[in-house]
């Protein structure tokens, strides 16, 4: 497993998620590959080609339209620090971001139920709501933006319209500013950074990087259907609540808290209830004979 750094960072580079094949690759590295399905190609030509030398005064190249489907990308300094490329139309074509199509692929290993992108604010989609035990049913937002000053403006915007939990995400940290920071503690709203959530593995499949099966990750049982699982689990165990009880490392009152749901779900008590449900009873140690 390793992490996907430059293609996260580049999608806070290229304004608009869009961008000519070649800065794609300038900036995702080989991690472009993972990008390339969701690229689409428009009928929009761009003027300026990447430079080996980022920064220099001259950069980036130019790209120069000889005619007939030719094209090449001439160094702006006047000696020619860098060499001339030729290029296809194709090359020169702006290709977009399909964020639809993009989001839906990192669902799954976000825990997000995934809806289509819609943007709410500047810079800010709607993508779903999440799955996860501790967001449950909340809206999930994608806030994906080039500059921090219009970062900071649309979250706050984005607060200012909305009441209740919400789940907020980013490419990366790099907006995360003490202002920024103090707007969304208000609401006791967290920062959630794709960089840190996501990974690629040894099969080239972007994957959680959080263990799937930590004490965090059990789903609470529905209110109303916990009566019903404890009957199932007491009859295929053949055991007494008791047991249950005891396995979960929980007294009589907590278990009937989280029966009735008067317990929160992210509490070590009902964590351990759910535990035990799922994974049944622990097998007893085996008796030593006296010698």
């Amino acid at each position: 497993m390793r992490p996907l750094s430059r293609l996260w960072q580049s999608l806070e580079a290229l304004p608009g998620l869009a961008a000519i094949p070649a800065f794609w690759e300038f900036h995702c590295g080989a991690d472009v590959e993972l990008l390339r399905p969701h690229l689409r190609v428009t009928d929009m030509e761009e003027g300026s080609y990447p430079c080996p030398r980022p920064g220099w005064p001259h950069c980036p190249r130019r790209i120069v339209d000889y005619g007939n489907g030719q094209y090449a990308a001439l160094c702006r300094d006047p000696h020619r620090l860098c060499e001339r490329i030729e290029l296809t139309r194709k090359d020169v074509l702006v290709h977009e971001l399909d964020l639809a199509a993009f989001t839906r692929a990192l669902a799954t290993p976000l825990g997000i139920h995934w809806q289509t992108p819609k943007e709410r604010h500047d810079g800010i989609f709607t993508i779903g709501l999440s799955t996860r035990r501790e967001t449950r049913a909340q809206p999930v937002f994608l806030a994906i933006l080039p500059d921090s000053a219009r970062f900071r403006a649309s979250v706050q915007q984005l607060l200012l319209g909305l009441s209740g939990p919400l789940v907020l995400m980013t490419p990366t940290s790099r907006h995360h500013t003490v202002e920024v920071q103090e707007l969304v503690q208000r609401r006791g709203v967290g920062l959630v950074t794709l960089d840190a959530q996501l990974a690629i593995d040894d099969a080239g499949q972007i994957i959680a990087t959080r263990r799937p099966e930590s004490a965090g990750d059990f789903q609470a049982t529905p209110i109303p259907d916990r009566k019903r699982v404890v009957q199932e689990f007491l009859t295929q165990h053949r055991c007494k609540v008791k047991d249950l009880q005891d396995a979960a490392g929980v007294d009589r009152a907590d278990y009937y808290k989280w029966l009735n749901g008067t317990l929160p779900d992210h509490y070590s008590a009902c964590v351990g209830i759910e535990r035990v449900l799922r994974r049944g009873l622990p097998r007893p140690e085996p008796r030593r004979l006296r010698p």
